[in-house]
């Protein structure tokens, strides 16, 4: 990042990646809207859109949120984490 700052001026920083998964995921579902252009983002679109928690054997939903697949996903909750933390 230190050279992306310095040699390329960009304005970045680290992302406060802490174990707050379950927190990042229930705030997102808590937006009143979540705009994805598919057609410019169709990866990001289609990873939000079948987005959901895991199943049992029996079919019954698992208060559980399956981790792969979910890049975009991630990204938006690092990039969103300060406004998470607060409850924003």
């Amino acid at each position: 990042m230190a050279v992306w700052r310095r040699e390329l001026g960009l304005r970045v920083r680290p992302a406060r990646k802490s174990n707050m998964r379950r927190l990042s995921y229930e705030w997102l579902a808590g937006l009143r809207k979540i705009v994805i252009d598919p057609v410019r983002c169709p990866l990001a679109y289609e990873e939000l859109r079948l987005k959901e928690f895991e199943r049992d054997r029996d079919g019954t939903w698992v208060d559980e949120i399956p981790d792969g697949s979910d890049h975009s996903i991630d990204s938006v909750c690092y990039a969103m984490m300060d406004d998470v933390l607060r409850g924003a």
